[in-house]
Formats: C-alpha cells, sequence, structure tokens
C-alpha cells in the first residue's frame, strides 16, 4: 500500500506536503473531523483534492463568493476535472435544474450557504452520498453569520441533514475564541474536533501604518506610492463609491492600471476584472472586501488599506494576500481621523436598535421583506424570544466595536506592530524576529526612505520557468474518477 507521501507524488507530482498538510490529511483519513489554521497559499485546496482522489468520494465544499467558486472550479476544469460543478446564483432557472436532476454524477460539488438553505438543493443533496463535507473560509461563521449573512448559522443543520459527513474546516486566520465559536456554530463539541494551528506570521510581508492630517494628505501620499512601487498591488477601502473616485484618481494621475472592484458590481464585471489582475492586464485593484478571497496570485507586492479594517483578524486576511510567492511584500495603512468615524458608523448602521427590533417582531412580513434586517428575520423565524435577539445583536455589536477599538491600537502603537498582531492570535515574536529589520517600521522606518527600502526589497524577481512533470496531467485527471 503507498503511503500517503507517495499517494502525493502519484496524484500531485509533489515530493512533499506544505507544513500542516500531512498532519490534516492523515486525521481526516482516520475520520477526524478538522479545523485547519493554514496561511494563505498554505495548499488548503489539495487537502479535499488529494482526500477525493484517496477516497474516490463525493465532496461539498461550502465556499462564501460566486468569484471564488468559478475561480476553483475552472482550476480544477483546467486540471482534467470533468466531474466538477458550482451551484451559484448566477445560474439561470432551466441550468440548476439541470445541474440538480444530474447532481450524481458530480465527485466536486461547490455552493453557498445561501444555496445550501434552498430546499430543492438540499433535498437533492440528501439523496447522494457525501463523504467530506468542507467549509471554507470557516472564519465566515463567526465572522458574517451573525452580521449579514445567517445562513452560514444554518450549517450545522445542514450538516446534520447530511447524516453529519466528515467534515473539514479551514481558514487563513482565527483567534482562540473564533476557533470555539466556529466549532460550537456547528453543533460539534470540542473533543470531536481535530485543530490543526499554524502561525499566522508572514515573515516576508513588512508592516507599516501612517498617521496622516486629512483625506488630501492621504490621496497625495497615495498616489507617491502608487507611482513608485513595483508588481501588483490591492487596495482595500470600506466604501464603494470611494474604491469607485479613488481608482479614477489613480487612472490619471499615475502610469498604472487601476480598476475598482465591489459587491455592487454584476457578477460578469467583477470575475471579468479578476482575470485581468490575475493575468496581469491590471496593475492595482482598488477594492471592497469582497475582494481577495477568490484570489490565487503569488506574486501580490503590496497590500494598503485606504481605509481602517474592522479588526485584526480582517486586517491579517487580507494583508496575507501578499507575497504568497515567499518574495518580500508590503502592508500599508493609511490613516486619517475621519476614517475611525467611518467604521464607527458602518457598525451602527449593521445593527437596528432596541425599538425597532420591537416595531420588527410586531411586524414580521415587514421584516421579512427588506434584505437589511436578515438577521433579525433569521432570529425570529428560528423562534428566538425578543430578549434573546436584542442579546444575541448587542453581543455583536460589542464585539464590533472591540474589534474597532484594537484596530485604532495597532495604529497607535510606537512598539512592534509585528508584536502587537501576533498576540492578538496569542502567538509570541520569535527571538530571530525581534532582530529582523524586514518586520515593520518600528524596526526600519520605512516612511524616512521608502524608496530606497522599495528598491532594495520590491524589485520584482526574474521570471523562472517551471518544468512540467513528466505524465502531470494524467496523474491530475485520475483525481477526479468516481469509484464505480
Amino acid at each position: 500500500m503507498l503511503s500517503l507521501r507517495d499517494q502525493l507524488t502519484k496524484y500531485f507530482g509533489f515530493e512533499n506536503f506544505r507544513p500542516g498538510q500531512e498532519k490534516i490529511m492523515k486525521a481526516l483519513l482516520a475520520n477526524q473531523n478538522v479545523l485547519a489554521i493554514l496561511p494563505t497559499g498554505g495548499g488548503k485546496t489539495l487537502l479535499y483534492q488529494l482526500y477525493a482522489a484517496i477516497t474516490h468520494q463525493r465532496i461539498v465544499i461550502v465556499s462564501p463568493l460566486i468569484s471564488l467558486m468559478q475561480d476553483q472550479v475552472s482550476r480544477l476544469q483546467f486540471l482534467g476535472a470533468k466531474h466538477v460543478v458550482a451551484l451559484t446564483s448566477a445560474m439561470d432557472f432551466r441550468e440548476r435544474q439541470f445541474i440538480l436532476a444530474h447532481l450524481d454524477q458530480f465527485q466536486f460539488i461547490y455552493a453557498s450557504p445561501e444555496m445550501l438553505a434552498n430546499e430543492k438543493v438540499i433535498t437533492r443533496l440528501q439523496q447522494l452520498t457525501v463523504g467530506l463535507l468542507v467549509i471554507d473560509e470557516a472564519h465566515c461563521i463567526s465572522e458574517w453569520g451573525p452580521d449579514f449573512r445567517p445562513d452560514y448559522l444554518k450549517l450545522n443543520r445542514v450538516r446534520s441533514m447530511l447524516k453529519n459527513p466528515l467534515t473539514l474546516m479551514m481558514t487563513a486566520t482565527a483567534t482562540v475564541s473564533t476557533r470555539q465559536d466556529i466549532i460550537r456554530r456547528m453543533g460539534m463539541a470540542a473533543n470531536q474536533v481535530k485543530q490543526v494551528i499554524l502561525s499566522v506570521n508572514r515573515r516576508n510581508i513588512f508592516l507599516s501604518a501612517k498617521q496622516l492630517a486629512d483625506q488630501h494628505e492621504k490621496n497625495n501620499l497615495l498616489i507617491q506610492l502608487i507611482e513608485q512601487l513595483h508588481g501588483a498591488g490591492i487596495i482595500y477601502f470600506s466604501s464603494r463609491s470611494t474604491a469607485e473616485t479613488v481608482a479614477e484618481m489613480l487612472n490619471q494621475e499615475t502610469t498604472k492600471q487601476v480598476s475598482a472592484y465591489h459587491g455592487g458590481m454584476p457578477n460578469q464585471t467583477r470575475f471579468q476584472i479578476q482575470q485581468q489582475f490575475m493575468q496581469n492586464d491590471i496593475d492595482i485593484i482598488c477594492a471592497t472586501s469582497a475582494f481577495g478571497m477568490g484570489v490565487n496570485k503569488d506574486d501580490v507586492r503590496y497590500v494598503i488599506h485606504y481605509h481602517l479594517p474592522g479588526n485584526i483578524q480582517n486586517y491579517m486576511q487580507e494583508i496575507g494576500r501578499a507575497g504568497r510567492d515567499g518574495q518580500p511584500a508590503l502592508a500599508i495603512l493609511l490613516y486619517e481621523p475621519n476614517d475611525q468615524y467611518l467604521q464607527a458608523n458602518l457598525i451602527e448602521n449593521t445593527y437596528p436598535d432596541n425599538h425597532l427590533v420591537d416595531y420588527l417582531y410586531r411586524h414580521p412580513k415587514e421584516m421579512a421583506r427588506q434584505d437589511e434586517f436578515r438577521v433579525l428575520n433569521y432570529y425570529y423565524t428560528n423562534h428566538f424570544s425578543i430578549d434573546q435577539a436584542k442579546s444575541l445583536l448587542q453581543r455583536a455589536r460589542q464585539q464590533r466595536i472591540e474589534g474597532l477599538r484594537q484596530m485604532s491600537q495597532y495604529i497607535l502603537t510606537t512598539g512592534c506592530r509585528r508584536k502587537m498582531l501576533l498576540a492578538y492570535f496569542d502567538e509570541s515574536l520569535s527571538e530571530k524576529s525581534r532582530h529582523d529589520e524586514f518586520c515593520c517600521d518600528f524596526h526600519s522606518n520605512f516612511w524616512l526612505n521608502w524608496q530606497a527600502f522599495n528598491d532594495r526589497y520590491l524589485t520584482p524577481p526574474p521570471v523562472k520557468k517551471h518544468l512540467a512533470t513528466p505524465n502531470w496531467q494524467e496523474r491530475l485527471q485520475r483525481l477526479f474518477l468516481l469509484k464505480n
């Protein structure tokens, strides 16, 4: 019988696992549920692909974004997959009906939590044998479920309706409390889940933040940075309109090709922009948080935050999209005083106050018609009392406020930024990193001579040609054959 590493070589042509992968595979093959915290670019998708190759089981993958599902399906199809499909809201009625009628022919089935809440979809899946349930970006269960996507809170019910299949939950960052919350909301006990936790520390990403007087000063500095920084970049915003405005400004004021990207754009437009960025036809994306999870681009050289992120966990998720190739990268946060008020207003507008909750509980039909109250409607339809709903909303609001406070502390700190970020995840800075000039602007003043820093660290490395492994297509195609 082939060893696990032999299986890896047989199906993928790799001789060694990346950190954490082998431990996760051994747990899954021993029929243990797994919560895996692997850094961005740590090879999470290989885990369920290899599991499918070895066991010939059907895999259902829960994914948060259509663009992410489309990207993953495209990659599998490029590798020769014929038994892979994504159930998305972008499908028309006839296409969805055809897919559901032939769902037994697919080994990899991607779906959003909202799609799995559809009665026809879950009924059809119940008629099949699901060998592994994968929850990609599992932090969304804790982060998004209580705020604006309540169908994440129903995944424990989905798992139960599928007869509690073996479950793999994966994300790039999660605090201890977030990990506990994920397991609890999935209806599992801690002793039912094997946790494989890798460090969130990305030593190749230099951390920097700049306090500015106002938006005008911020824009001027951003233009200077963009004009001179090498390589592909992502700029994150909390406002769709500001993302569009700044993208237009950068196109006019710099020589770079810049596009805006946010959830208000048509699906096809977003997919096209993402593909152009992947192919280096676009240098920079001005994006809201809707962009990033579907980006499998290794050579992003910098991530700039134009607005203050909501919390440190989100910040680490987003900066982790830089430097996935292991080469030096930058994470730059630009801050001016009004940014604090923007995030505070976003928090207040997310949650209805107690008077509005009282009114909506008395008028549930009105609540059900308005999408902005979908979380409250979830509590109502699942028979939460009005006091329970108020308590849950207040707790979520306080968590968001605390997250914003901690993010503000990061901006204002006069000490090592990496040390502070790692402490948030209950990690400490290694002795080697304590003396690393490529740590943060506490150790090396990037802002005094950022162009010299850029020339030294971010000059694009020469392109390397990768030779194909012999018979690689033949080996990869074996991944997608269901057992007869």
